[in-house]
């Protein structure tokens, strides 16, 4: 799976010429159209320093091999069938930058934090979480016979 920056007013549509079936980016209103298909296959081919990323700056659009930069932007998943040989099997879907990231702990929890300081909780529901703190931070003393577990 690749992703593509889709140029703007470009739309994906699979192009019959002839007797082939092509992948492109068509514009709509202009006319306009990109072949996916040439493009992906010479950007794979001359990918020799095996970057995560190839623009291509004559057409206005850039390749993202692994993943999208982790933005609002939208993307086309893009599936190449044998490296843009053949027109792609699997419909392509438009993604934002942000929904595709993988998950990383880094980013979304911090360590010695609280679980309840990373949700919404309402008034009540905090004020309820800290007497429920204190109370275990009181039974954690040892003050004489004490029935409570450490």
């Amino acid at each position: 799976m690749i992703y593509l920056s889709i140029p703007t007013g470009m739309v994906f549509r699979k192009v019959a010429t002839g007797a082939k079936i092509r992948d492109c980016l068509v514009d709509p209103k202009g006319g306009g159209v990109i072949e996916l298909q040439d493009l992906v296959k010479e950007a794979l081919r001359n990918n020799t320093g095996r970057k995560s990323c190839i623009e291509l700056k004559e057409k206005g659009f850039t390749i993202y091999l692994k993943l999208p930069p982790n933005s609002d932007d939208s993307f086309l998943a893009y599936a190449p069938n044998h490296n843009g040989k053949y027109p792609t099997e699997v419909e392509p879907k438009i993604v934002s930058g942000k929904t595709v990231q993988k998950y990383d702990p880094k980013y979304d929890t911090r360590y010695g934090s609280f679980w309840h300081q990373n949700m919404y909780l309402t008034a009540k529901q905090e004020l309820e979480i800290e007497n429920k703190m204190l109370e275990q931070r009181e039974n954690r003393r040892h003050i004489g016979n004490s029935p409570n577990a450490t």
